[in-house]
């Protein structure tokens, strides 16, 4: 039978006299999907839902085009899990849907029981599937008129609006078959006078020659498309550009029909390209004949034109040039940019017809161009300024001979200065000799030194006054002086020895003497330049130099000397080796600063050379660049200047340590605290240390801190430890020597324990255990001891919680047995037959079991109403579900738990044999309520049977009969009524409902 809107009840299966719900969808293929498309009332909130062809059983039914039965569908792979409890889905049958002879969809009939058809239920649904099918074809006909009428109209209307274009359609030989307004419009003929003529009517007569119009079609049937772009022909015989393409029209089978072919009139925009690229051609003419870009700057559409100069000497190719103002803008140099951009806006903006400017504009490589820029501004007759033409001039070639004549002067005066400090700060003796009289002569101090006296008079004359000897002790003659030497015979004297009496101190000298001439352009002796060293002094201080240069090469310190201006003069091995220097020339290469790492040269300059200006010394760690791998190398660096005997500047010294084994020790430690650290802050366990033998604290890690909720206690010693509040088992509070630190620190234990319960700094008390060992040195001498500190609240509570549950298990299974000796020698009291009895002891055996497994799932004091009825009607599986209940949600007792379950049970299994549900169409309703005063309600239990055979009132009273009248009535001092009416038994049973909630 089927009720009005509902599911459809059926057998379970043939013969069985059980009916349950059975749900019909109707599963219709859209794309790669199987789409609910009619379901019965349960299933109506899934309306619509998609199903996947691959991957789900529905979809395993439409591509096997074959009917499939499924028993169970948690044992079916193909059966999607998620939506196995929303479509209350256990059992189900699947049969295809044709239409015309192919599969189009699935029909579904499925059940919320596993094993709910039978073989005839498949046979049936294949009828029902033929019926589905047809109904499909017809509503499916009946859409398809309705959507090709709604389509023609909006096709029409689409057609005949378009105008501006000109739509014509085309079979497959060419010829017209319809002719939109639009064409009408732009070629001339109305529809009648073209439609069945072909459409070479509006081609030209070279088109027609060269056959483009079957070219045309030929490309829409190959390519999709063909391009028309090209001159037509108009009725009046007028010629028209136009631009368009024609398509291919296709049937639902995907065969060509016929072509679309779509115009549009273009001919002004034709002729006007024509126009502006004339217009184009002249200027780029004009622009060729100079070397300057050329630009022209519209400027209402912010649109600049370039002339082909900006690619020939700029290098900015065309296709990358972004024709606007900003980007002209933004090629100029970042310092010159604002300048430049509020100076041309001025002249925009303002009245001004002339604008110019130098900048520095950025070439295609990223270098710059130095640029004379020159515009003129063209207003219209309101003043606004609508467009600007200007030239850009390269002027890099001018600006770097001004910038190397501005350098060689540069350097001619640095040189000529340079040679001026040279000859008046040398450490040598030096004399220039003009080769005439009145060309100037001079001697600096050094030589003045040397020599004891200055030039003397003019002229050779001087050089007879001179004391100067060879190595022999013969005097020099005027003639053989180096000097004259160099000045009349235009010789070269190198190192010639000689002995110069001072007339001052009268002390002989070794001296070393070297002259030459110095010639003009033409080759003519102008004068002489002599150069006098000391020998005696310079043997002297070579000795000492290699004495102080072994010092520095047999240094494994980094020794180096640079020069004022930064550029290093002198690296020993060690620091070229430190730093990966391979020769003195590459120390020499680089400038101090680059002997740093990058992040650390701002430093050096910002804060080292200042305070060695300042103070004359700087010290501190830096990080020297290993020029090989880059690596930082640390070093103890220190600076300071290097001074000449008459207090002069001669540039800066250092003598700098490696730090890097230091470094790495320093980080060694660093990472091993760190570690210590983390794993200290990690562990589940409070960790304190103590040293030996104080006892003194010298640390903990956060976790002591939680479990103790105070700061580690700064105890100074072990006597200290009295500090801290922890108690025995007993109450005792615990000793300063019961501690396990104590112990260890002070009586030397190898382990020591202590369970205890201490108080925290929050004034709350926390079982704790603390565990110690000792800590050794290498030699294994006492040093400390460390503590473990774990907390042990929550398993000595656990300890406790299960203790307690162990006696409440013992309780409860004494109370079970107590019962079941019950149970058994009631049922076996007054039985004849042995089978039956073990079979009726089961049953009842099984009731309490389900109803003791009930108290234990929950709090194991108290169950559900509900769930207690479930469980006491459910041991008859079949049957119970004809069972009903509705009633208040509340809880009841153990006991009464038990009991109501037991009475239940024994109701189910009488209407079972005997009762309401012992025929197919019979049924139980149990009605809770709670009457009474609100203050103390009472709980009233109604089970009334109806639909079963006339009953009969026992003849004698079996234990079943005496459980249902005395078990809840001695367990919660209920008031019980059983009827034996003859439509049906009923049983009402009402106690207070504090009674059935009681748990003891």
């Amino acid at each position: 039978m089927k009720y009005p809107g509902g599911p459809v009840w059926t057998p379970i299966t043939p013969g069985n006299g059980v009916l349950i719900p059975r749900l019909i969808t109707v599963e219709i293929r859209e794309g790669a999907s199987l789409v609910y498309r009619a379901v019965t009332d349960g299933l109506a909130p899934h309306l619509g839902l998609r199903l996947p062809i691959q991957g789900s059983l529905a979809g395993a039914c439409y591509v096997e085009n074959a009917p499939i039965g499924v028993r169970d569908v948690l044992q079916d792979p193909r059966v999607k899990r998620d939506l196995v409890e929303s479509l209350r889905l256990r059992s189900c049958l699947l049969v295809p849907v044709r239409r015309g002879g192919a599969v189009v969809g699935v029909l579904k009939l499925q059940s919320s029981r596993p094993d709910a058809f039978a073989e005839d239920d498949l046979q049936v649904l294949g009828v029902l599937a033929g019926s589905a099918a047809s109904g499909l074809a017809e509503a499916g006909e009946l859409a398809a008129t309705r959507a090709a009428a709604r389509t023609e109209y909006r096709r029409r209307a689409v057609f005949d609006s378009a105008h501006d274009y000109a739509i014509v359609l085309l079979d497959l030989a060419g010829i017209v078959t319809d002719w939109n307004a639009g064409a009408t419009k732009i070629l001339g003929w109305r529809p009648e006078e073209m439609c069945g003529k072909p459409a070479d009517a509006f081609f030209t007569p070279e088109d027609r020659r060269d056959g483009i119009p079957a070219m045309e079609m030929r490309s829409a049937l190959e390519e999709g498309r063909g391009i028309d772009e090209r001159w037509h022909l108009r009725k009046d015989g007028s010629r028209f550009w136009a631009n368009g393409e024609m398509m291919v029209l296709r049937d639902e089978a995907g065969a060509a029909i016929g072509f679309v072919k779509i115009l549009r009139d273009r001919t002004e925009q034709k002729q006007s390209a024509a126009r502006l690229q004339e217009s184009q051609d002249r200027y780029r003419l004009a622009a060729r004949a100079t070397n300057d870009a050329i630009w022209d700057w519209n400027l209402p559409a912010d649109h600049v034109l370039w002339n082909e100069a900006l690619t020939e000497a700029y290098g900015h190719a065309p296709e990358i040039v972004e024709p606007t103002g900003d980007w002209w803008i933004a090629q100029i140099h970042p310092d010159d940019r604002a300048r430049v951009d509020a100076s041309i806006h001025a002249v925009i903006d303002g009245a001004g017809t002339a604008w110019s400017d130098e900048y520095r504009f950025r070439r295609a490589d990223g270098s710059y161009a130095h640029v004379l820029d020159r515009g003129y501004v063209l207003r219209d007759e309101a003043g606004r300024a609508v467009r600007m033409i200007g030239a850009m001039l390269d002027l890099t070639g001018r600006k770097q001979a001004e910038d190397a004549l501005r350098e060689s002067e540069r350097r001619f005066g640095l040189e000529r200065g340079l040679l001026e400090a040279i000859f008046r700060q040398a450490p040598v003796g030096i004399s220039i000799a003009g080769a005439e009289a009145g060309m100037p002569s001079s001697l600096n101090a050094k030589a003045e030194e040397i020599l004891g006296h200055g030039l003397g008079t003019e002229g050779d004359a001087r050089y007879v006054s001179y004391g100067a000897m060879h190595p022999d002790g013969r005097r020099y003659e005027p003639a053989e002086y180096p000097t004259l030497r160099a000045l009349r015979k235009g010789e070269t004297v190198r190192g010639e020895e000689m002995r110069y009496r001072n007339p001052v101190t009268g002390e002989m000298r070794l001296l070393e003497v070297s002259s030459g001439p110095v010639r003009d352009a033409e080759g003519a002796i102008q004068a002489a330049v002599t150069v006098l060293v000391d020998v005696g002094d310079q043997r002297r201080a070579d000795a000492e130099t290699r004495r102080l240069a072994a010092l520095v090469e047999q240094s494994q310190d980094f020794i180096g000397l640079a020069a004022p201006d930064g550029s290093v003069d002198f690296v020993n091995e060690a620091g070229r080796r430190l730093i990966g220097l391979a020769d003195p020339a590459a120390a020499r290469a680089m400038p101090i600063v680059d002997y740093f790492v990058p992040e650390e040269r701002a430093r050096v300059l910002d804060e080292v050379l200042p305070a060695v200006e300042r103070n004359g010394f700087w010290e501190g760690e830096l990080n020297f660049r290993h020029v090989v791998t880059g690596a930082a190398v640390p070093v103890l660096y220190n600076l300071f200047p290097v001074r000449g005997a008459d207090g002069r500047r001669l540039g800066y010294g250092t003598v700098t340590r490696d730090l890097t084994e230091q470094k790495l020790a320093r980080q060694a430690l660093q990472a091993s605290e760190a570690t210590l650290r983390a794993v200290l802050d990690t562990v589940p366990v409070g960790i304190l240390f103590a040293e030996a033998p104080s006892g003194r604290i010298v640390g903990g890690n956060r976790r002591l801190e939680e479990i103790l909720r105070h700061p580690v206690l700064p105890s100074p010693n072990a006597d200290s430890y009295g500090e801290w509040v922890a108690f025995h088992e007993d109450g005792r509070r615990v000793e300063p020597h019961e501690y396990p630190l104590s112990r260890i620190v002070r009586e030397g234990a190898e382990h020591a324990a202590l369970e205890c319960h201490y108080q925290r700094g929050d004034g709350t008390r926390v079982w704790i255990e603390i565990v110690g060992v000792p800590m050794r040195d290498v030699k294994g001498e006492l040093t400390g001891g460390v503590v473990a500190v774990a907390d042990v609240d929550d398993r000595r509570k656990a300890e406790a919680q299960q203790e307690l549950l162990n006696h409440e298990l013992s309780h409860r299974m004494k109370n079970l047995l107590a019962m079941v000796q019950a149970i058994a020698a009631s049922t076996l009291r007054g039985a004849t037959d042995m089978d039956a009895a073990r079979e009726v002891l089961g049953s009842r055996l099984v009731a309490l079991g389900k109803a003791h497994d009930m108290l234990l799932g929950g709090a194991a004091e108290s169950a559900p109403l509900s769930a207690v009825v479930r469980e006491g009607v459910g041991v008859q599986e079949e049957a119970g579900r004809r069972v009903t209940f509705t009633g208040p949600d509340v809880e009841i007792g153990g006991k009464a738990a038990l009991s109501l379950a037991l009475t239940l049970h024994e109701l189910t299994t009488n209407a079972v044999k005997y009762g309401s549900l012992s025929v197919p169409d019979g049924e139980v309703a149990v009605n809770a309520s709670l009457v009474g005063n609100e203050d103390a309600p009472r709980l009233r239990i109604a089970w009334t049977e109806r639909g079963g055979p006339p009953v009969v009132p026992p003849s004698r009273k079996g234990f079943g009969s005496r459980l249902i009248e005395r078990g809840l009535t001695a367990q919660v001092n209920a008031s019980l009524a059983l009827d034996y009416r003859p439509e049906g038994v009923s049983c009402v049973v009402e106690a207070s409902l504090a009674d059935f909630q009681a748990v003891a």
